[in-house]
């Protein structure tokens, strides 16, 4: 463990920087950490993680979820522990209630199905726990699960819920419908739903999106949110939505989705959007009740915010700020001042890796927040920081020694030449920072512990 400093930008209650410490896990490929405290004080993380024999498999079977474990607040961190009852999941998040340990993940995201996969599209498995994360039982959540005639993926939120009266909930989309799963037994069960959006519609979109990694909170007077990740350029609601950005540029990158907050009724059959986070590039939250009526949102910046759009400090990385929620009901993301930069450590020439960790407060106080990063051999660095991925010679020399994909230099050519670069730099990085080609790239992931 470092010492570490965090900016805070436009600061006006916090001072200028806030002391920190920084650890740093081993390995090159830890990806999209999400932790939670166990009962006995345990930090819990659970995390991507994969080698490079795609070229042997010809698919992703070797994705799989590591678990590590910190006792003493996130000083420190034991070994990385492979999950044999996830192997092939995507996108572990982890959710403790009561003691009871669950994981969201997902399998077969086509148009490469892993070769494990139960079914040939996406859908999401919940694995649960009782003895802290150590051993895993699975449940599919499929079309047939949730009493939906039609055979479709299937995504959920990132994390689970306990409502007020005890039930633990869970946000599920299958295709262009949308349910609350339910349970009263603390997930030993479940009952599905179908819900309702109101005044929202989507144009081109193939499935809802909703709650494809979402999460659920309550705001400090109790009221029921969801902050949903959303393409501004599909998504449209019946009337003005207080901060939607005005940017309606179809990229084709979903790096540039953004949050809308929704409102749950009380019998949770209906929601309602009540207002827009910010800018485009805004998405994976997380929610942490402080005093008062205040929370902390930690959120990730995935790609450079747009011009005009919203952000005070537009670069790739994780960021927080404080929401209020005023005597009105209005939640106030307050984006523009004390906004604290927990990582910009991602070059301005590379894009994908950095970000995703979600913030938790110890039982101590302590802030808690993981974050994924690019780890960038100098000579490739080199090369993005001169746009030679403008060169379809080098770029293609790189991305015919890997496997883990099939596009090519001609796959990008367009006559919007700002697009066409923006792909072509984005995915330059991805043949290092997931594909590991010319084993010159990895991911990375740290934890900072730190408080307000």
């Amino acid at each position: 463990m470092s010492d570490y400093s965090l900016q805070v930008v436009n600061n006006r209650e916090l001072p200028p920087r806030i002391p920190a410490q920084l650890v740093e896990l081993e390995g090159n490929y830890n990806f999209k950490p999400y932790i939670a405290e166990l009962p006995d004080g345990e930090i819990l993380m659970s995390l991507s993680h994969t080698h490079a024999e795609e070229a042997v498999t010809g698919g992703t079977l070797t994705v799989h979820p590591v678990t590590y474990r910190s006792p003493d607040g996130g000083r420190t961190w034991g070994d990385g522990r492979h999950v044999p009852e996830m192997v092939g999941a995507h996108e572990p998040a982890v959710t403790v209630i009561d003691g009871v340990v669950f994981v969201t993940t997902h399998f077969g995201k086509p148009p490469r199905n892993d070769p494990i996969a139960g079914r040939d599209y996406l859908y999401n498995v919940i694995y649960r726990s009782e003895d802290a994360g150590r051993t895993f039982e699975a449940l599919d959540i499929t079309a047939e699960f949730l009493g939906d005639p039609e055979e479709d993926q299937s995504e959920s939120t990132r994390n689970l819920l306990r409502l007020h009266d005890g039930r633990i909930i869970l946000g599920v989309d299958c295709g262009m419908r949308s349910y609350i799963l339910s349970s009263d037994d603390h997930g030993k069960t479940w009952k599905s739903r179908r819900i309702e959006y109101d005044g929202v519609s989507w144009e081109g979109a193939g499935r809802s999106c909703l709650m494809a990694e979402s999460v659920l909170f309550f705001s400090p007077s109790g009221r029921l949110m969801m902050l949903a990740r959303l393409d501004y350029t599909q998504v449209r609601f019946d009337r003005d939505l207080p901060h939607l950005p005005d940017y309606h540029r179809k990229t084709g990158l979903d790096q540039f989705d953004g949050e809308v907050l929704f409102e749950a009724d009380d019998d949770l059959t209906r929601w309602r959007p009540l207002r827009a986070l910010g800018f485009p590039a805004l998405m994976y939250p997380s929610i942490v009740d402080l005093a008062g009526p205040r929370q902390l949102f930690t959120f990730t910046v995935r790609e450079i915010p747009p011009a005009g759009t919203g952000s005070v400090y537009p670069k790739v990385g994780v960021q927080a700020a404080f929401v209020e929620e005023q005597a009105d009901g209005f939640m106030d993301f307050r984006l523009a001042e004390d906004l604290v930069i927990i990582d910009d450590s991602t070059p301005a020439s590379q894009r994908n890796a950095g970000c995703f960790g979600n913030t938790i407060m110890t039982a101590k106080g302590t802030l808690v927040t993981p974050y994924s990063f690019p780890k960038i051999d100098e000579e490739i660095l080199r090369l993005a920081d001169d746009r030679a991925y403008l060169d379809p010679v080098v770029f293609n020399r790189y991305a015919e020694m890997q496997n883990t994909y099939s596009f090519r230099y001609e796959d990008f050519v367009q006559d919007d030449k700002e697009l066409m670069e923006m792909m072509l730099r984005r995915c330059f990085s991805a043949l290092f920072l997931y594909a590991q080609c010319a084993n010159k790239g990895g991911i990375g992931t740290r934890v900072v512990r730190w408080r307000v």
